[in-house]
């Protein structure tokens, strides 16, 4: 599924047009399509004698609730409604050629600039509520007059029904206003946009359903937009089994991190790398940190490394550990749980101008980059992942984490683009960018948000990787999986008593609801 922003969308909308579809019949099939939506959402609802509230704006978002007005009440003339502008009269052309031929209809009430009063009597009368004020045009705060609408539908008991976006909901970002309007269902027209899948406005949106309007499937793609990830998607990425296959035909893996303080993330990333399929995973961390990998993970090998004072690993131990990746290892996951020092800065220095296997640098490994500077990624003799959270990108791209949040998929493009790596932006949502190419990822719980889930996901990229799939099919393999795995965990466990060791628990109920 390909999800697109508002100017994406505008693009597409001008393409159709160019091909022979007019404005008019994009909103015409815009207002009939999401009408029959409605009928099949809340049919039981429009009786005789029942009243819809529309709430308009001036643009063509207000015309498509305005060609709904005009669908339902040939399907059920009995039906009343009452139109509230709320920014004035000033309406586009299309959304003014359809108030004109809602003329002819008594049932139809228009008010200008009503009050508190009004919108409570209005709201209270009313079985269903749609909102037509802004669509994917809004952004920054609403106007007073919009904010009282909002909140006033907001505290009905009606059915709320969005048209498009929430009004409130920036549909590019998914930064809400205050008194952004709470909708049950939403009729998103042509494609969903990232709004629909970002969490911080998922939740206004309600359930959703996309409304063909007429623009082909190939103009949608044609536009670019963001790929959705899914099943179907990753099932076809996933690295094959074969009948005649031993355990070197699925790659080794070398994972290097821990230092004294640390015991826990290289097992975390060890044992979700062998429960994705990695052939060999060896564990290249201070003998401290091995010791529960022997109790717990006796399939991984050990690579034992030397300690500074500092506490991580020394830097007398660099030398062996890049032969060993050079010479034994098809991948290496490098920063679960190696403390940021100066021997870590070296380290990720020595495996970007001298590592010959595509590797993944989490956690430290990333905040070891931002001290050196991103510009050694150019230097990079491999296929290279990053995996960072909202903070760690932060220190990476010198912006703030709202500049991010405000921009997220334009920042990760570039970001990726100019230093020539895959970028797994870790959030609520996760954006991964890749060769020209946006990806997102909806699944996924708050029981994830939780020590040691990074590590989890690494070990999962990486195997994926040793295994020898390209660093985009690595990242968006792991990126899936360990949601999915998150899902099954939190479904079983609750989101507040699962662990990410539950989550490396319950991949095989992962895989098996992508493989069969």
């Amino acid at each position: 599924m390909v999800i697109l922003t508002g100017e994406q969308m505008r693009a597409a909308e001008k393409m159709a047009v160019e091909a022979g579809t007019s404005y008019e019949q994009l909103m015409e099939n815009a207002g009939y399509g999401a009408a029959d939506a409605i009928k099949r959402q809340y049919g039981q609802l429009l009786t005789p004698g029942a009243n819809l509230l529309i709430l308009l704006g001036l643009g063509n978002n207000g015309g498509d609730g305005l060609v709904i007005a005009r669908a339902l009440l040939q399907w059920q003339p009995e039906l009343t409604f009452d139109l509230v502008f709320c920014l004035g009269h000033q309406l586009s052309s299309l959304a003014s050629l359809n108030l004109a031929r809602l003329e002819e209809y008594p049932q139809i009430h228009v008010w200008d600039d009503a009050d508190h009063e009004t919108l409570t009597r209005l709201c209270q009368k009313s079985c269903l509520i749609l909102d037509g004020i802004f669509g994917t045009g809004f952004h920054g705060q609403l106007p007073e007059s919009v904010a009282l609408a909002v909140r006033t539908a907001n505290q009905s008991t009606a059915k709320r029904i969005a048209l498009d976006i929430p009004t409130g909901v920036n549909g590019d970002n998914g930064i809400a206003a205050d008194d952004s309007f709470q909708a049950d269902f939403t009729c998103t027209f042509a494609a969903k946009k990232p709004a629909h899948i970002l969490k911080s406005s998922r939740y206004l949106c309600g359930e959703m359903e996309i409304i063909e309007i007429g623009i082909h499937q190939e103009i949608l793609n044609q536009v670019g937009g963001i790929t959705l990830l899914d099943t179907r998607l990753i099932r076809g990425m996933l690295p094959p089994r074969r009948p005649d296959s031993n355990k070197g035909s699925y790659g080794r893996l070398l994972i290097a991190g821990g230092c004294r303080t640390m015991t826990g993330a290289v097992l975390f990333a060890a044992e979700a790398a062998a429960r994705c399929g990695a052939g060999l995973v060896m564990a290249a961390a201070p003998e401290h940190a091995l010791l529960p990998i022997r109790i717990r993970l006796p399939e991984a090998l050990q690579f034992p490394l030397t300690l500074a004072e500092s506490g991580a690993v020394s830097p007398e131990a660099h030398p062996l550990l890049l032969e060993k990746t050079n010479g034994w290892a098809t991948a290496i996951l490098c920063g679960c749980g190696m403390s940021l020092t100066a021997e870590t800065e070296l380290l990720v220095s020595s495996l970007l101008e001298s590592c010959h296997v595509p590797m993944v640098l989490d956690a430290d490994a990333l905040n070891a980059l931002s001290k050196i500077g991103v510009d050694k990624l150019k230097k990079a003799q491999a296929p290279v992942i990053l995996t960072p959270h909202m903070m760690e990108f932060s220190r990476l791209s010198g912006l703030t984490i709202d500049e991010i949040r405000e921009n997220r998929f334009e920042i990760a493009a570039r970001f990726a683009q100019e230093y020539g790596v895959t970028l797994v932006l870790k959030d609520a949502t996760t954006v991964i960018a890749s060769n020209d190419q946006l990806f997102i990822n909806e699944n996924g719980n708050p029981g994830l948000s939780k020590g040691g889930s990074g590590d989890t996901l690494g070990g999962m990229i990486a195997a994926f990787l040793a295994q020898g799939v390209s660093a985009q099919a690595a990242a968006l393999c792991g990126v899936f999986m360990h949601a999915a795995a998150g899902d099954i965990a939190a479904e079983k466990l609750t989101a507040y008593a699962m662990l990410p060791q539950d989550v490396i628990g319950c991949l095989p109920d992962a895989f098996k609801q992508i493989l069969f």
